[in-house]
This record gives C-alpha cells, structure tokens and sequence, in this order.
C-alpha cells in the first residue's frame, strides 16, 4: 500500500497485523457497543422504534444499523443457552402428561431452528398483506430478522424472570406475549409510515397466523421426527 498510513481505495490501515485473540476480541466488543452501529445501540432503537430501524436499512443507512441478519443470529444462539436453562431449572415435567413431554422437550431442544424457520414465513406474511406498498419480500425479511432478533431479547428477560420466580409463569407469560404482539404491530405500522385501522387489522392477522403457522410446524415436524426415530 505504499506509503499510505490508509489504503486511498478502501481505508483499511497500511499496517495490518496478524489476527490474535486480543484482536479478536476487541473485534468482538466493538461489534456489540459501536456508538455508529453496534448492538447496544440496536437494540436499544428496536425497543421504540423498530420499524423505523428497518425502514432506514432497507433505504440504504446500512452503515449506521447492525446487519439484521447477523443480529438474528447471534441473539438466537443467546436465547437458546437461556431456553435450555429454563428447561433445565424451572420446568417440573413430573406435573405434565407424558405425552406432551416430548413435544416439549423437542421443541426446546430445536427452539433456534424453529425460530430461523419462521422468520422467512412471518416477512413473506407481512409482504403478502401489504403488497400494495412497494416493498419486496427481502425487505420484509429484513424487518423480520430485527423484530425476530430483538424478540430473543425480550425472552431472555422473560426467561431470567421465570428461572427466579417460576411462581409468576403464567401470569407474566401472558403479559409478555401481549406486549410482544403490541410491540410487532407498532414495528409493522412505523414500517410502512401507516397508522390506518385496517393496517392495525392486518398486523393483528399476521401476528395471528404466523402463531398458528408455527405451532403446526412444530407439532407436524414432531410427529415426522418420531416417524423417522421408530424406522
């Protein structure tokens, strides 16, 4: 690169080092706390205005938020470590009937892929709902993947809960869900710059079959999975 302290073309520094685990981890951290465009900084703008966060992505601000698709990843493999610790700790499959304790025990233990399954199936609804504004299917992938991403989140908090108080379960478990499903219906209207009553419906609807969608998922591919086990 000559003389250049940066590459004139890219920007990358003349005096590349070997990768180490110092780098590495340095890397790693910047990736999470970057003021510009780390995580924390993500994740703390999906709380309130994720739509708006997805609407600037698919613009073209792809420097300023954190890729949605990594984002996806990286908070699903987070939440898989705290769904088996809940499974681990707070679930007493000696007060549930045998036969719905391997549906469970199968659902968690392919809880990430389920979850990486269904975000295709919940942006091809939302896309499918509103095709008349002009977006294409991979930019409601994207919204998909953030939202999907940010939901990981908020069940860790909600799993951390339930560990501690397991008492709480099912009451918070329903408070929980109704302010995720508000939470998706916001995300859907600031993404498509609308506030109308039937785009309120819509939302409700793909909130509604993307929960039906999924369920049948789970329990078809269950009954599939033993299928093959007994062969």
């Amino acid at each position: 690169m000559g003389d250049y302290k940066y590459c004139p073309h890219c920007g990358q520094k003349s005096d590349i080092e070997r990768l180490n685990l110092q780098q590495l981890l340095r890397d790693l951290w910047m990736a999470f706390s970057n003021t510009d465009r780390g995580i924390l900084l993500l994740v703390r703008q999906l709380v309130y205005r994720p739509g708006k966060v997805a609407r600037g992505y698919i613009s073209g601000q792809r420097k300023t938020y954190f890729n949605p698709f990594s984002f996806l990843a990286i908070m699903v493999a987070i939440a898989l470590f705290f769904i088996l610790k809940f499974e681990d700790t707070a679930i007493n499959y000696s007060t549930i009937e045998t036969n719905e304790i391997e549906l469970l025990r199968f659902t968690f233990r392919y809880f990430n892929v389920f979850i990486l399954l269904m975000c295709p199936i919940y942006g091809f609804l939302i896309w499918l709902f509103f095709i008349g504004r002009r977006t294409n299917f991979v930019e409601n992938l994207a919204l998909s993947a953030y939202l999907s991403g940010q939901t990981m989140l908020y069940y860790i908090i909600a799993l951390i809960i339930f560990i501690l108080f397991p008492s709480s379960m099912k009451i918070l478990g329903l408070v929980f869900g109704f302010l995720i499903s508000f939470w998706y219906i916001v995300a859907v209207l600031q993404f498509y710059q609308t506030r109308s009553a039937w785009s309120i419906i819509k939302s409700v609807l793909v909130i509604l079959i993307t929960q039906f969608v999924s369920q049948g998922i789970i329990i078809s591919t269950f009954f599939i999975y033993k299928k093959l086990i007994l062969l």
